[in-house]
This record gives structure tokens, sequence and C-alpha cells, in this order.
């Protein structure tokens, strides 16, 4: 389970492969192998940790934009829920197809290194969008947003938001994944600088949204201090929102999520959401075509890339400088 994005109900198919949005620009059948010094188009595959989520439904989007312009035949495949092996079958069978570059939102650092070190041996440029592999040697370059700073700004945010004094709690899926660990102790090292704050530590939800709705209503039963809560994940956030509804809290409790989704920015609008981390996946799918059309061509690239955010409200939502943020699952 990753870190950061929400699961969605799954259906069961055959392979734990489909086809999803976003897709070819224009069909080129048959594989297309180097395309360097030739006419033929460079065939990029986007592999997302799971389909249906708005995160990666918008890289696809921001990729899907600049493919005509650098001449590639871009298209995504992956599976409907977020699994190791049902990625690694999706990964070895674009392998099979030979592409020239895979796009890939990996579902593990250290799981995910044999697929992908299988596509790298078979001459395939590599890419990681949102999290980088352990072992940094397969990836010609990696993009995505400084998860500690992120923290630190959802802290910051809390903190203003609750006057520097109350209880608080962090609500993770699971311990071990690095960019959440990496959100969780930005938002720590941000509010250990307010001594009236009280931290309740990390709650874990499995990426459930009941779960994190109980774990909200719970801890504001027992904690009637509880002013805050973070959720480093969108189902945390949503799951959040409903929790402190059921304890009859909404306004009281003060939410800062990390993520979107149209029920968050629907939050956002009816004010049940303080504030909301939002990153780009657009540009970062924009910058991983860029990156890989030019690292086909045998061109240098960097090995490690930025994306910027913007910490959305209530306040701010609408404007275009956020609205350009925003995650959608259709282009």
């Amino acid at each position: 389970m990753k870190r950061a994005r929400m699961a969605v109900p799954a259906m069961i198919v055959a392979a734990a492969m489909v086809t999803v949005g976003c897709g070819s620009d224009d069909s080129s059948g048959g594989s297309s192998s180097s395309s360097s010094g030739s006419g033929k188009k460079i065939k990029i595959v986007y592999i997302p940790g799971l389909t249906g989520n708005p995160f990666y439904s918008t890289v696809a989007c921001g990729a899907k934009s600049v493919a005509a312009k650098n001449n590639v035949d871009f298209s995504v495949q992956g599976s409907p829920e977020f699994d190791v092996a049902k990625q690694t079958a999706v990964v070895n069978a674009v392998v099979a197809k030979k592409p020239d570059a895979i796009m890939i939102s990996h579902t593990d650092p250290k799981a995910m290194i044999p697929p992908l070190k299988a596509a790298t041996d078979a001459g395939i440029k590599v890419m990681t969008i949102d999290g980088d592999l352990a072992d940094t040697s397969i990836a010609v370059s990696n993009v995505q947003s400084n998860n500690l700073e992120g923290g630190r700004l959802a802290g910051e945010k809390m903190a203003k938001l609750i006057g520097g004094k109350g209880s608080v709690i962090i609500i993770d899926n699971d311990p071990g994944f690095p960019i959440s660990e990496q959100r969780r102790q930005g938002f720590i090292n941000a509010i250990k600088k307010y001594p009236g704050i009280k931290n309740l530590g990390v709650k874990y939800s499995h990426n459930e949204v009941a779960n994190a709705a109980n774990i909200v209503s719970t801890t504001a039963g027992s904690n009637p201090d509880l002013a805050g809560v973070y959720t480093v994940e969108t189902n945390n956030t949503e799951g959040a929102i409903t929790g402190a509804r059921e304890a009859g809290k909404t306004g009281k409790i003060h939410i800062v999520g990390y993520d979107t989704s149209d029920p968050i920015v629907q939050a956002l609008h009816e004010k049940k959401l303080d504030g909301d981390i939002v990153q780009y996946p657009f540009g970062e799918g924009q910058l991983g075509v860029q990156t890989l059309v030019k690292a086909v061509k045998g061109g240098d690239v960097p090995r490690n890339q930025s994306a910027p955010f913007v910490v959305a409200d209530p306040e701010n939502v609408d404007t275009p400088k956020v609205q350009k943020y925003i995650y959608k699952l259709n282009c």
C-alpha cells in the first residue's frame, strides 16, 4: 500500500491489467523500438500505482498534454488495485511489448526493483514519478515534491488554525513508507515549536475511510481538547471529515489533509476541511515525458527533479493559482 494514494473499489480483472484513459494521442500499430534518429514516434507507457486515482490520472493528463508535440505515442496501463504483485504483472506485460520508455509510480521502492531492472536490461528507459526506487541506478530520473516541506507547511497551517494549543493526531495508512514518513516528520517538526500543542501520535487506518472516521470520533470522545487532525493521504482526509461530523465537532476539530479528490475539494468549499497540501501531478506528467524523450535520444537528464505544491484552503481553493494544482480523474 502506497504512502499517499487513496484506494478505489476494484474490479477483478484477468492478468490484473487495464488500459485506462488519457491513452495514446494516436495509435501506431506494433511496437516502436528505438526512435532516435528516425521518424517513428517514441513509445512511452505510464504505469500508475493504481487506476481510477485522481493523482495518477492527473499525472497521465499532464503527460498526454505534451505527448504529441514531442512525437510521443503515450499510453497508460495499470492495475485497479494498489498491489505489488499486480503492478509487477503490468510491468512484465509492458516490457514484453518493448516500448522505448516506462514512466512509473511504483507501489514499493524495493519490491519493484527486479521487474524494472528487467526493463532496463531490455533497453527500456525508466523514470519514476512521485517516489524513487531504493536502487537509484535503475531510473534515469525521479520527480516528486518535497514531502518533508509539505508536512512542515501542514504543521504550520495547523498551528495557526488552533492558535498554537490543544491536542492533535496524525492519521496515516500504514508504517514503513518513506514518503508518508517524511510528511509526518515535517508536520511533527513544525508543531514542536509550539509548546501548547500536544501530539497524540500517529494512528493507522490501513487506507480505509471508515477506519479514519472511527479514529477521529473515538479520539474526540476520549480527548475533549482534541483540536486538530492531520491526514497524510486522501482516504484519511475523507474519513476524518466524516469522523468530526459523527463526533458533532465539525468546525471545532480542524483538519489539514494531503492530496485532493472531488470530496476533498467539496469539503474545502463547505469549510469542513481547513487546509490541504496539493501537489502538482499535471506538471510531473509533463516533466516525465519531456525527460524521457531526451533520455531516449541519448541526452543527459537531471537525476532528481522537484515539483511544487500549494496549500489550499476554503478562501483560496477557487483561485486560478490553486485550481491549476487540483487533481482530476479525467483530462
